[in-house]
């Protein structure tokens, strides 16, 4: 997805010479035909992310369209007092984004992990956050918020994500149904939704259908289409981040506010460090994340042997 999006700033800043592109002296081998692009208005910041959103919110508040862009915990944990200070605060619509969302960046440890990253941004007032599973999904959240007023933060994964179908249920960019199925829900965001897929075919062939529902629009949350897509069969929300992410909690407060009866089951990485050196579908099977498990604790939700967060049923 990191190329998908330096090709949908490339296509805007080709009409529009208010687009600024910043970069913490990262994306090289992405990069380079925006740069080409852009000539003067692409600035490589250096490794000084925090300076980065502050020129940023500079650039906005002189009319300016600005795009900052490094690794996920660089651009978040490393300048968050800026980003709720010149940002947030002041309402100004610099889009951030971070690429390596959850285990991303695998081997080269927690330092490049992301998975505190969203709770911290959606904790923001003001900060809109994008989570997309694929290409199709960051288009959508591109065309959405390029010219929203608010400050955005695209959570981007390094892999491409997998494709699916048209979109059954697709207002804006609110949820996506990217699987029927009656049996259970797997609802879900970003780099997850590869995950989800893959655990609701495993399940399909047990004779379990799965449906898929993607949220690319983290933070605010959108409970109306998410819980159009619901069907009364249990719930397993599955975020590759730390629980009390925007998903989990937008998911849960749904089915609390609604009075839905669905069983519930939350699937998020153990707050703790890895403490092993893997690659990211290691990281993601040692915390739980990967196709098998999703479908270990989905078919023990639906066979009632799960452990359940919450539930309307006897």
């Amino acid at each position: 997805m990191r190329k998908r999006i330096i090709e949908l700033i490339e296509a805007d800043a080709s009409v529009d010479p208010r687009i600024v592109f910043l970069t913490g002296d990262l994306g090289f081998s992405f990069v380079e035909p925006l740069e080409q692009a852009l000539g003067e208005r692409f600035v490589n910041m250096g490794v000084a992310e925090a300076n980065m959103v502050s020129v940023a919110a500079s650039l906005a508040a002189g009319g300016f369209r600005p795009f900052a862009y490094s690794i996920a915990p660089f651009i978040t944990a490393r300048c968050l007092e800026q980003i709720r200070n010149d940002l947030c605060y002041q309402r100004r619509a610099v889009r951030l984004i971070g690429v390596g969302a959850g285990f991303s960046y695998g081997t080269l440890g927690p330092s490049h992990h992301a998975l505190e990253d969203a709770t911290i941004m959606a904790a923001l007032p003001d900060l809109v956050v994008a989570n997309p599973g694929n290409a199709a999904e960051l288009d959508r959240c591109y065309a959405a918020l390029l010219d929203d007023p608010r400050p955005a933060y695209f959570r981007i994964a390094r892999e491409s994500g997998a494709s699916y179908g048209a979109p059954i249920f697709a207002p804006q960019t609110a949820a996506f149904a990217a699987r029927r199925g009656a049996d259970v829900t797997l609802a879900t965001s970003g780099g997850s939704v590869t995950q989800c897929l893959a655990a609701a075919e495993i399940l399909s062939g047990e004779g379990i259908e799965a449906a898929v529902v993607s949220v690319p629009i983290v933070q605010p949350f959108p409970a109306e289409a998410f819980a159009a897509l619901l069907t009364g069969a249990p719930v397993v929300s599955v975020f590759e981040g730390y629980r009390g992410n925007p998903l989990s909690v937008g998911v849960m407060e749904t089915l609390l506010a609604r009075g839905m009866g669905e069983a519930f089951v939350d699937l998020t990485a153990p707050q703790a460090f890895p403490s092993l050196v893997g690659d990211t579908e290691t990281l993601r099977r040692r915390a739980g994340l990967d196709p098998a498990i999703i479908a270990a604790r989905a078919r023990a939700l639906v066979t009632g042997r799960g452990e359940r967060l919450l539930s309307g049923r006897a």
